[in-house]
């Protein structure tokens, strides 16, 4: 790497710092380390053939005893011959001494954070995607097997193997890795530019103001922005006879140049490429919309057992679809990831579509974990939720009862609480929210959409018996229906075996008439608790 790179590359990780304070398995017979009562530090010291050099990172960055102390990490340990390659590479040095200017122990401060996570994940954890826990940089590694099965053959980040793995201590686990990753200091634009893989996206992204957009790493409120970005490549725009920013503009826009005009056809084609989730393909949704940052569009996602469609058209007659190119997708980057799609993705205008919202796991900070289970937060930490009157609130994640997700948000204690709903393609519906209600403590509401009163009010107080369960046709009269046989506890008892767990219906026949998001708000009439699991509509032809 050139010196004036290098320099750029550090400088923009120490701003980021001011941010954080069935294939066989070629290592199937290694012969593990011992390392019982050893701490991580112990078992990298036992073996100074493999790990002297990282050993002397550790101690030059101030983790050493971390490392050694009480806790539970996985650390991610470049071998001696990976750490001498980058560092030769990367800094023109051969030695760790070498590296000793304040801008260097600095960068290898945020290596160390790179390369490891707060608590211990074996190789069972890894899965074709990001790995559940971020790493103390804040951010998640993925792990790939694109070159086949085997722990012998995943890739970390696309970028380094294993070379030993599961090396367990008393404070956490080691994996060897056979080279050093890159952290983390490029926004998603940047990361495909550097790449050269998608130049006329790229292009397209600058003219319209999205490139800007796309690279903010945090929000206002301090809290880290994601987007997942969905692109055709150079390759792919050939196939369609696009080799050209020109050409694309040709075909997109040809009358319109004002591209950053929210309503330009380029603009609006490029905020459809994106979305604020965090999302690996092992996360696209099974079937469900995904929205996109285009304001009242939205994305159809949905697995077979054998690939993912995107906008199927579902007319049963030559159906059309876009798909992700795997080999070319899922690359990280600091604020998301992105992926490339096989052919020309245009707006899609989808049909009605039977669409259940968990109130709390299809929320994005959810996904990308930034609000956990039981941690309190006022409303403003979330981006699709409010209530008033302003207090802190958390939403609960249980494996004993039988949501989605096992999870629920329960706000006492206040005027309302409103949710912004994922868009909804127009049609008519019928509306149904589920929730843990039968207990004298819940609350009762008036359901509003979008500001207006909708059905009957929604009683979480009544008990089975008020409702008719389990009998469906006296429950629906009365305005109600089982729960899903799908969902279940850890004792594997289903919604619907659960009187507290029944549907209400908030209406028969609602009446959609714009695709976008809406807003579904619970007007309280009594005070109480009210464990919200998620809201549905149901297309009524």
């Amino acid at each position: 790497m050139e010196t004036k790179k290098l320099m750029t590359w550090i400088v923009g990780l120490c701003v980021f710092m001011l941010f954080l304070n069935a294939c066989n398995d070629d290592l199937e017979d290694t012969t593990f380390f011992t390392t019982d009562e050893m701490t991580i530090i112990g078992t990298l010291e036992s073996n100074p053939e493999k790990f002297s050099l990282y050993l002397e990172i550790l101690e030059k960055t101030e983790y050493y005893n971390a490392l050694k102390s009480y806790g539970n990490y996985t650390c991610f340990a470049p071998t001696n011959e990976a750490i001498l390659k980058y560092i030769q590479e990367n800094f023109n040095a051969n030695s760790i001494d070498e590296l000793s200017s304040e801008q260097d122990i600095e960068f290898l401060k945020v290596l160390v954070k790179f390369h490891t996570m707060p608590s211990g994940r074996l190789t069972s954890s890894f899965i074709e995607g990001r790995l559940p826990d971020t790493t103390y940089t804040g951010d998640y590694l993925t792990t790939s097997f694109l070159r086949g099965g085997g722990i012998s053959n995943v890739e970390i980040n696309r970028e380094v193997g294993l070379e030993q793995y599961d090396i367990r201590t008393n404070n956490g686990v080691i994996h060897a890795i056979n080279g050093v990753m890159s952290p983390f200091v490029d926004p998603v634009p940047a990361a495909m530019e550097k790449a050269g893989k998608h130049n006329i996206f790229v292009e397209a992204m600058k003219q319209t103001g999205y490139y800007e957009i796309f690279s903010v790493i945090f929000a206002d409120n301090g809290s880290k922005n994601n987007f997942t970005i969905l692109a055709e490549s150079d390759e792919v725009y050939a196939k369609e006879g696009i080799n050209s920013f020109e050409d694309l503009v040709a075909r997109i826009s040809p009358s319109d140049s004002d591209f950053t005009n929210p309503d330009n056809d380029l603009n609006r084609y490029v905020g459809y490429h994106a979305t604020k989730n965090f999302l690996y393909t092992a996360d696209f949704p099974e079937d469900a919309f995904i929205n996109t940052v285009l304001p009242r569009n939205a994305i159809k996602s949905f697995k077979t057992d054998k690939e993912l469609r995107l906008n199927e058209t579902e007319t049963g007659v030559d159906d059309t679809w876009t798909s992700i190119i795997t080999s070319e997708s899922n690359y990280p980057s600091k604020n998301g990831v992105y992926h490339t799609v096989d052919k020309l993705f245009t707006i899609f205008v989808p049909k009605p579509k039977h669409i259940i919202f968990d109130v709390i796991s299809d929320q994005p900070e959810y996904q990308s974990r930034l609000i956990r289970s039981h941690q309190k937060v006022p409303s403003t930490a979330w981006e699709f939720i409010r209530w008033f009157p302003e207090k802190d609130v958390r939403y609960l994640r249980q494996s004993k009862n039988s949501n989605i997700d096992h999870t629920v948000l329960d706000i006492a204690g206040v005027a309302w609480f409103e949710f912004d709903t994922p868009v909804i393609p127009k049609g008519k519906y019928e509306m149904l929210v589920m929730g843990n209600g039968g207990n004298g403590a819940r609350a009762i509401f008036q359901i509003y959409f979008d500001g207006e009163p909708i059905g009957s009010v929604y009683n979480m107080t009544l008990r089975a018996g008020d409702i008719g369960w389990p009998d469906e046709t006296l429950m629906d009269s009365r305005g109600w229906r089982l729960g899903y046989e799908e969902y279940v506890d850890n004792k594997g008892v289903s919604q619907a075996e659960k009187s507290g767990n029944s549907r209400f219906i908030v209406s028969r026949e609602l009446l959609i008439p714009e695709q976008k998001r809406h807003v579904v708000r619970f007007e309280t009439l009594k005070s109480g608790n009210s464990p919200i699991d998620f809201i549905e509509w149901i297309p009524v032809d």
